[in-house]
């Protein structure tokens, strides 16, 4: 019998998301009250899972993206800030993390995540016509400004990290150790036919013990199934650390940018970002989050995390009002 994963819920039939949420600021947390509505989107033959956190009268649809070790509900505590804002919010499971599912995973690779969240921005604004932007964790930063390269939906693009695999210094730095950055690159380069559907668990390749700076949290993200717990292909790793930029940044002027990098984070420290974030010409501002992780859970990062992504999504609303007048 054909696997169906749409016989999954988060809220009826998954429990690790329900443990992060002692780690958030009490007004942030999930609960019976304020449950994400889920939704379901096929895209090619993948089955897409979606959080939708709605809100009436919006104007503004954010779309969060997860990075690797990660999925929608594990970011729905900051989807909720978003809520309580005023602003509509939906996060995308992409295959294999998550509920998401594919039967052909291990033909997947890094560009099929561009096209899916390419394709998905699209469809939402014809859904309903509300203006896109992308808010990007962990190496969902590079994965939203890639899909913002190829798309004229968005109106803002907010990143927690660059992370530019196509810079040496930051494939050593997302590795495990060189050996791994710089061999088993050359392998995987050099034999795709043969290592391309070898799945491994994303751990292996990652420095994912760093994804936050609370032991308890990062051995339940590590331990869950549908986050870091998951295995991909080395076809998609491969692609991923072969990814160049799409626009240059020197180039990149089709939004706003708000960068809001945390300032203790081992796993992906601000100089790599910095780098890239300095060759952006755009409209641009970068906000430091105090004492915040890889995986933002500490104050006052958190709360200033707030004030950042709203003041930037404020000033989009204005401007598009200003156009509209």
């Amino acid at each position: 019998m054909k696997f169906n994963s749409r016989n999954l819920a988060y809220n009826d039939t998954e429990i690790y998301w329900k443990e992060y949420q002692r780690f958030f600021p009490e007004e942030l947390r999930i609960n019976e009250n304020n449950l994400p509505t889920e939704e379901w989107w096929d895209w090619n033959d993948c089955s897409i899972h979606l959080d939708r956190m709605s809100v009436s009268g919006s104007k503004i649809k954010v779309i969060l993206i997860h990075g690797a070790g990660g999925n929608g509900r594990l970011l729905a505590p900051y989807a909720r800030m978003l809520q309580l804002n005023g602003y509509d919010v939906v996060s995308p499971d992409l295959p294999p993390y998550g509920l998401s599912y594919t039967e052909s995973l291990s033909s997947m690779d890094y560009c099929d995540w561009i096209n899916i969240i390419k394709d998905f921005m699209e469809q939402e604004y014809k859904r309903d016509g509300k203006q896109i932007v992308l808010l990007g964790a962990s190496i969902g930063g590079m994965l939203a400004y890639h899909a913002a390269s190829m798309s004229e939906n968005v109106k803002g693009l907010i990143v927690t990290t660059f992370v530019d695999t196509s810079n040496q210094n930051v494939r050593d730095q997302i590795a495990p150790n060189k050996l791994i950055s710089r061999l088993g690159k050359f392998a995987m380069d050099s034999f795709p036919f043969a290592l391309d559907s070898f799945r491994i668990p994303v751990s292996k390749v990652s420095r994912m013990k760093l994804i936050t700076n609370n032991f308890e949290l990062t051995r339940l993200i590590m331990n869950d199934p549908r986050a870091a717990g998951t295995k991909i292909p080395l076809r998609f790793l491969r692609t991923f650390l072969n990814m160049k930029t799409i626009i240059e940044p020197e180039s990149f002027n089709v939004c706003p940018i708000l960068l809001i990098h945390p300032e203790v984070d081992p796993m992906t420290p601000f100089n790599l970002s910095e780098s890239f974030y300095n060759r952006l010409t755009c409209k641009k501002s970068c906000v430091i989050l105090e004492g915040a992780g890889h995986f933002p859970i500490e104050q006052p990062g958190i709360e200033q995390m707030k004030t950042a992504v709203v003041d930037f999504l404020i000033e989009i609303e204005n401007n598009i009002e200003s156009k509209i007048d």
